[in-house]
Parts: C-alpha cells; structure tokens; sequence
C-alpha cells in the first residue's frame, strides 16, 4: 500500500500547476521544426516552483485565474509493470477577495470557499483540506488553502461509491447554503486513454529519447506531461507539457530530455491526458467543468 500511495502521489503532483515566473498560457519551445506544441512548466528545476500535489485535475493552468472549479477524472498508474486504476471527482470554490501570496507580495493562490452541499452521480462529496505545495527560495512550503470537495475510489481502504465511467457522463449536483436555486447537469467524459512508453539510450550518453503510443481516437488533441522524480521523493517535478493530435504517437526530440539535469533525478513520470473542458454559465458563477482520462507512467532513468 504504501508504494500505492508514493505512485499516486507522483501522478497527481502534475496535474494542476502554474511556474513561478507565470509563463505565458501556451509558451512555445520549438514550433517550427516539431508537429506539437511544448509549454515549459518549470524553468527552475531547483529554485521556484509551485505545484499543487493533491489534485487530479488535469488541467495545467494558472488557477488564480478560476473562480469555480468542477473536476472527474479516471486515473491510471503504471509503474513497474503494474497498473493501478482510481476514480476521483472534486469542486473548489475561490474567494477572491482573499488572496494568499507569497513573501515578496506576488499572487500564490485564493481562498476557498464551501458554500453547500455535491454530489457526483448522487453520492455527497466530502469537505477535505485543500493544500498547495511550491517551492520558494530554494526551500519546499505548503499552504492550507481551505477546504474542497471531494470523492475517491482507490484500491484500498474503504473507498467512496464514485465509479468514473469512460465515454459517459457524470451527473454534478450542487445546493447552496444560501437562496439562490439548485445547479445540476451532466459531465460528458472522454474515451480511455492507455499510453505506452518506450526509452532508449542513456542520460550518461546523453542520447535519452522518448517514443509514445496511445489509442488514438482521432478526435480532439491529447496533452503528455513530463516530470521527474528526485531520489528518496515523492513528489515530482513537472518540466513540459506537449499538446498533439490525438493520433496515436509522439517522437519526443532528445534534445527536449538531454538538456534536462538527469543526473540529479532517479525517475520519469510521463503523464498521457484527454480531456474535456467546457465553462458552464449560472448567473455570477461561472464554473469551469473538467472530466479527464489520465494514465501515468513512471520509468526508471537509464
């Protein structure tokens, strides 16, 4: 159970993330030689980095910019020829007039709110601590944010009644404390995504090259997002995000690997993510919905 736990740790610290130099939203590495897009996530593998390890969402935006978040997601971990498969779905509500910031002043994150009660296909979500993690000066912090919904199930302990379903939908329920009116819709969920990964050469060589597959649907793109992994960690980095056609493959260039300080890491985490996204419109509140199939594949360095 507990390397369940260090796997599933490893995946979700990708998953909502903005750098600490606040990139633009698509920052483009290389786009006139590659046929997909790169943004760098973290230019600083050792300074500054801001990563909020507990979530699942799939989504790689800065969410400072969201006021109201609703999120389902289907989870795979591969590691070591194993494959463990989760269901998660959560909400988080920002307040903006309580901003949380960082020593020098600049803008960290909001407060949340908890301002009623959800379901996700009838089952109450729970209120659980919601913490973020970065990296400031060099020297690793978390903060409590506040509280979040959320449901998991997980291959042990007693998990939540919440199966994520591929290609279906979710039903989202939300009842306000205060007069205003019940929110209720459906959360259309993508196909599975299964990826596979393939390393060849070495970092001592610097000739590590990465070759992806997937079922590719042929639909909409398909977003992979690299992090590495620190001996003795368990939290990864996230280093690029690559946006591609949902096609099938992805020959990921060796100079994108070999210009990263492999020596100083033990593992990769390639992240495979189809998605949905979509702004769903009541009234003043705007809500941001996101269903994901999510499959992780963590991979000794050679």
């Amino acid at each position: 159970m507990k390397k369940l736990l260090t796997y599933l740790f490893i995946s979700v610290s990708v998953f909502i993330l903005v750098s600490c130099d606040k990139p633009a939203p698509t920052q483009l590495i290389d786009d006139t030689t590659d046929e997909f897009e790169v943004e760098l996530l973290n230019k600083d593998l050792e300074g500054e980095y801001y990563s909020s390890g507990a979530d699942t969402s799939g989504i790689t935006q800065d969410i400072t910019g969201i006021t109201n978040l609703i999120s389902v997601s289907g989870i795979k971990i591969t590691t070591e020829n194993r494959t463990s498969i989760f269901s998660l779905a959560q909400a988080m509500f920002f307040d903006k007039s309580k901003p949380i910031r960082y020593s020098n002043g600049r803008l960290l994150a909001y407060k949340t709110i908890i301002p009623g009660t959800i379901k996700f296909n009838g089952t109450e979500a729970h209120i659980v601590p919601y913490r973020i993690r970065f990296r400031e000066g060099g020297i690793p912090k978390d903060t409590l944010v506040g509280g979040k919904y959320l449901l998991y199930n997980i291959s042990y302990g007693i998990p939540d009644p919440f199966y994520f379903e591929y290609n279906s939908n979710v039903s989202f329920e939300f009842d306000p404390f205060l007069p205003g009116g019940n929110i209720s819709f459906n959360i259309l969920t993508p196909h599975e995504i299964n990826g596979i990964v393939s390393l060849t050469g070495n970092k001592s060589n610097k000739n590590l090259e990465a070759n992806l597959s997937w079922n590719g649907m042929g639909e909409k793109r398909v977003f992979v997002i690299i992090g590495l992994l620190r001996p003795g960690q368990l939290q990864s980095i996230p280093v690029y995000k690559m946006k591609t056609p949902d096609d099938g493959e992805l020959k990921i260039p060796n100079r994108y690997l070999n210009q990263l300080p492999l020596d100083r890491f033990e593992k990769i985490v390639f992240t495979f993510v189809r998605s949905y996204e979509a702004y769903h419109e009541n009234g003043n509140n705007d809500l941001l919905v996101s269903s994901q199939s999510i499959h992780s594949i963590v991979i000794d360095i050679p």
